[in-house]
């Protein structure tokens, strides 16, 4: 009896630590959003209290980061991008990818992001700051007595089907470890961020999205 093993492809995700030089432009154009001001919480599924657009000033993240990752994952995954197949073009014409949405998400204690997905080709997260401690989370009074695998403030979590149509997720346990963590996913991967107790200061994270468009 010959028995051969088959696994199914899953479309993969990626994560990546910034550099420091990413980081402080991230930082840079928070600032310049602080006096542009253009709300773009009505918009998004966050239960949150603050979300303003930002600006890519001439295109640094999108040449410096995105691209880069959209390379690495087309390798990692076969060379074919999630939702291609749905695609079509009319007389062959020349697609590329642009930076279509960039924003900033401040959530405070209770504040939460339900389970979502994002338009576009690609989305991506970045978190910038992370007020609290997962662990620490988890010891307080309300979650006495639960399972730990039920412990889930202030995790950021994945939730995807198996190949027998069962519900699977993948949780960061975040903590300020993560600081300067961007994760690059499909835009239809859906996702969560729980709410989180104890700290008066925001978790502040930027999120985005890449689509193609046809070039002239």
């Amino acid at each position: 009896m010959n028995i051969i093993t088959k696994i199914p492809p899953v479309t993969p995700f990626i994560e990546v630590k910034l550099d420091k030089e990413i980081i402080d432009y991230l930082w840079k154009i928070i600032n310049n959003s602080k006096t542009e001001n253009i709300n773009h919480k009505q918009y998004l599924a966050g239960n949150i209290s603050k979300s303003y657009l930002l600006k890519d000033i001439n295109n640094f993240f999108f040449e410096s980061v995105c691209v880069p990752l959209i390379t690495n994952f087309r390798h990692n995954n076969l060379g074919i991008d999630p939702n291609t197949v749905n695609l079509s073009f009319k007389n062959d014409r020349k697609i590329s990818f642009k930076l279509t949405s960039l924003w900033v998400n401040y959530q405070y204690k209770t504040e939460f992001n339900p389970f979502h997905d994002h338009g576009g080709i690609y989305s991506f997260a970045i978190w910038l700051k992370i007020p609290y401690d997962s662990k620490e989370q988890q010891t307080l009074p309300i979650f006495e007595d639960m399972d730990d695998k039920n412990k889930k403030a202030g995790d950021f979590e994945f939730e995807y089907h198996d190949s027998l149509g069962g519900i699977r997720n993948i949780s960061y346990k975040l903590s300020k470890s993560y600081e300067g963590t961007m994760l690059f996913f499909p835009a239809k991967l859906r996702h969560c961020v729980y709410p989180f107790y104890g700290t008066d200061e925001p978790r502040i994270s930027i999120a985005g999205n890449l689509n193609y468009y046809l070039v002239d």
